[in-house]
């Protein structure tokens, strides 16, 4: 049949879900206090906020010290988990990593005990770091863009773990958009190099 009108074919566009990462949440807590002192719970609720206003996937990579991370913060990422449960069945994107909490720890700590205790998502299988548990997320993700966040990161990508988790991504996804959140917790904070300024972003 046909077309004599030279009317295009109806074609439906279906979005995917944008996904946050949360890379290493237990290090915005002691280890950013002792660096950034009170500034770290002002950072800290960036983050939350974050996660809380996302409308996507969300997948969080414990490592050790997310032991000390505390139960406010934990309520903010089980909602947020929750979240990105319900927008993936509305989106119809749901899988078993549209919200999963993995443990990949960056100097190799096995998972503590308790980790999965009172915490929903957390797959049984532990990775050999933030970077190899991104690699599992490449495989696996159906996503329009990704940010991550978390602690800790650079400014000029020479280190930290959200910058690794970030270039994993990028090579193995490499038409999908990765880029460091402006909530992502900065080394230069430390030396007051951010403070009173807007963080960017300039890393894609």
């Amino acid at each position: 049949m046909t077309n004599d009108f030279n009317i295009s074919p109806k074609t439906t566009h279906i979005e995917l879900p944008k996904t946050l990462v949360l890379v290493l949440p237990g290090s915005m807590f002691g280890s950013a206090e002792s660096q950034l002192g009170r500034k770290a719970r002002e950072y800290r609720n960036a983050v939350a906020e974050e996660i809380l206003s996302h409308d996507g996937h969300f997948a969080v990579i414990d490592g050790f010290l997310s032991d000390e991370i505390q139960s406010g913060f934990d309520d903010v990422i089980e909602k947020g988990l929750s979240n990105a449960i319900l927008a993936a069945e509305r989106m119809g994107y749901p899988n078993s990593i549209s919200a999963v909490r993995m443990y990949g720890c960056d100097t190799g700590e096995v998972a503590y005990d308790g980790w999965q205790e009172n915490r929903s998502c957390c797959m049984d299988k532990y990775f050999d770091g933030p970077d190899d548990a991104a690699q599992f997320l490449s495989r696996h993700l159906e996503t329009s863009e990704i940010t991550v966040t978390g602690a800790w990161a650079t400014l000029d990508d020479s280190s930290g773990c959200v910058n690794g988790v970030a270039q994993t991504l990028r090579s193995l996804m490499p038409n999908i958009q990765v880029r460091i959140s402006e909530t992502a917790i900065f080394e230069e904070y430390e030396d007051g190099e951010l403070d009173g300024q807007p963080v960017f972003n300039t890393l894609r």
